[in-house]
């Protein structure tokens, strides 16, 4: 292609399936992300019994797929927005199915794959290796990079605006705009680091409600800013700030 040239047949057939594959998600997003996410999903159940079924995961199509769908994904983030923050985990699964994991152990998010950053519902801690997933129905999906497990918490009522992990990694903060709150979460092992771990909500703070202009333009949204590792700044965009201690 760079010089020219006819391409062969084998070539040909994956150009046609790259693009064929960026229109279908151009014109269906909701549906090509939301089959993306069960088809990762499906992938991580073989994945967990790949050796009792004998089965070669490194040969599968989603596997070898990675680097295609990080490209289409990264082209819905910067021109279908809003959809992609309608479906912010499903997102999540789909792009840490596809980026190297060895890559989050020693860089952040932001550098691994940066548009997803560019949402306020998103947060990565290096120091815990966690990510934070605000979910439109309120939820909050927490990865353990560590362990490859997700822990969902029922946080708000309404869709989660923001999200931000302390400097430390002790405390996450949530806010939703749709229910004006604020809320500090902790997460806690068993002991000697053994068990299941638990997030639980440590305190809850009532913020001042937001115009109904400010709410229309998702550029225009409140983020939350740690200045501590024990204090938040609720910023808008205006400049107006409200700080909040965990």
């Amino acid at each position: 292609m760079k010089y020219g040239l006819p391409l062969i047949p084998e070539a040909d057939s994956c150009r046609t399936a790259s693009n064929a594959l960026t229109l279908i998600a151009e014109a269906r997003p909701p549906a090509f992300i939301t089959t993306m996410a069960r088809e990762v999903a499906r992938f991580n159940a073989l994945q967990q019994n790949a050796q009792s079924l004998q089965l070669n995961i490194h040969n599968t199509v989603l596997h070898r797929a990675k680097t295609e769908i990080l490209r289409v994904m990264e082209y819905l983030i910067v021109h279908k927005r809003c959809h992609i923050m309608d479906l912010m985990v499903e997102v999540m699964d789909i792009v840490l199915h596809c980026v190297d994991s060895g890559h989050l152990k020693s860089r952040g998010l932001n550098e691994v794959f940066p548009s997803i950053c560019g949402f306020p519902q998103v947060s990565h801690c290096p120091h815990t290796r966690r990510i934070a997933t605000g979910a439109k129905n309120g939820n909050i999906a927490i990865y353990e990079l560590r362990a490859y497990k997700c822990q969902m918490i029922a946080a708000h009522g309404s869709s989660v605006t923001a999200l931000s992990f302390s400097p430390d990694g002790k405390y996450l903060a949530s806010y939703s705009i749709g229910e004006n709150k604020l809320s500090f979460w902790q997460t806690s092992s068993g002991m000697f680091g053994l068990g299941a771990s638990q997030t639980k909500c440590t305190k809850t703070f009532s913020t001042a409600p937001v115009p109904d202009i400010v709410r229309m333009n998702p550029q225009r949204l409140p983020k939350l800013v740690w200045i501590s590792n024990k204090t938040v700044v609720h910023m808008m965009a205006d400049g107006t700030e409200h700080r909040f201690n965990a």
